[in-house]
C-alpha cells in the first residue's frame, strides 16, 4: 500500500511541477530582421510576460537601452497557451483601442526562434533575446 501512496504522491508532484513551468512562448523576442512582403515591418520586439500579457514594440521603442517602456508599445495583448508550442494573443492597437487583432506566436521545438502569425500568415520571425 505504501508503494501506491508514494507513486501517487510522485505523480501529483510531477504534475504540479510541470504546471508551474512557463510556456516556451514567454520571454522577450527580437525580430530576425528578415525581409518579406507579408511581414509587419514595425514589429521589432515582442515581450511575452508570464502574467498573461504581451507588448509588441516597433524598432525605436523596442530597443531603447534593452528595456522597453510598456507605454510605448504598438500593441497591448493578453495571451493564453493554445498548445505546447503556440500562444494565442488578443491585442488592441495602442493608437486606437477600438481596433482588436489576434495573433499566434508559434515557438520552434528548441524554443530559440518563433514566428508571429496573423490570419494564418507569418507576419514576422523572431529570436529569443
Amino acid at each position: 500500500m505504501t508503494n501506491i501512496v508514494r507513486l501517487l504522491t510522485l505523480s501529483i508532484l510531477g504534475y504540479l511541477l510541470m504546471a508551474c513551468t512557463p510556456h516556451p512562448g514567454s520571454g522577450n523576442w527580437l525580430s530576425t530582421g528578415e525581409e518579406n512582403a507579408s511581414f509587419i515591418k514595425d514589429f521589432a520586439r515582442v515581450d511575452v510576460h508570464r502574467e498573461g500579457h504581451t507588448d509588441i514594440f516597433d524598432t525605436i521603442a523596442g530597443q531603447q537601452n534593452d528595456v522597453a517602456d510598456p507605454s510605448s508599445a504598438l500593441r497591448r495583448c493578453f495571451w493564453r497557451g493554445e498548445d505546447a508550442q503556440t500562444i494565442l494573443m488578443t491585442c488592441v492597437v495602442a493608437s486606437n483601442a477600438d481596433i482588436e487583432e489576434s495573433y499566434l506566436l508559434r515557438v520552434s521545438t528548441d524554443s530559440k526562434s518563433a514566428e508571429l502569425l496573423k490570419d494564418g500568415v507569418v507576419v514576422g520571425r523572431f529570436v529569443r533575446e
